[in-house]
């Protein structure tokens, strides 16, 4: 479990082995970036540590917090388990933000922020440079949009993800 990030820029805290598949099919090649929200706290290192736990069954391959810190648990060369039938053709990158409701009647959530946009979005043009992708909203699905069977399904619009504003911040730098 050792090692560094594959961006640069994030913070290495590689997931359990029980948590995403080693490697990806020979067949198989990535051809999507999978945006979620967490449904969750602020911090991009706590989801780190969850998924450094054993046998929780799920990952991706980064997260972003609301402060805008990137941290990396799955290689991209790894299969991330974020999105079902998606997960072998995909990179996962959860956000730190929260559907308004989701701890209770009074919880207001937890919106996108500045910082987490722009930092989620050097990361897109990261990966689509890296992995040579096209920016669109074809390459770049929600949760709800590439994996259909999902019960997230406002994931991740229902914490007030913005598309466009992600979009944009995307194409003004790619």
């Amino acid at each position: 479990m050792s090692g560094q990030a594959d961006y640069p820029f994030a913070l290495w805290m590689p997931a359990h082995p029980t948590n995403y598949e080693q490697g990806r099919p020979a067949a198989e090649y990535t051809t999507i970036i999978v945006d979620h929200c967490t449904d969750g706290h602020a911090s991009a290192q706590n989801v780190g540590l969850m998924w450094q736990g054993a046998d929780h069954k799920s990952s991706a391959h980064f997260c972003v917090g609301q402060d805008g810190t990137v941290v990396q648990s799955v290689r991209l060369t790894d299969t991330a388990w974020h999105a079902h039938s998606a997960n072998r053709c995909s990179i996962g990158i959860e956000h730190c933000a929260r559907t308004p409701g989701e701890f209770g009647p009074e919880d207001p959530g937890l919106l996108p922020t500045d910082a987490m946009y722009e930092s989620s979005a050097r990361l897109h043009i990261w990966l689509c440079q890296m992995l040579h992708l096209v920016p669109t909203r074809k390459v770049i699905l929600g949760h709800a949009e590439a994996d259909p069977k999902t019960t997230h399904t406002k994931c991740p619009l229902g914490c007030g993800w913005d598309w466009d504003r992600l979009m944009g911040l995307v194409l003004a730098g790619y």
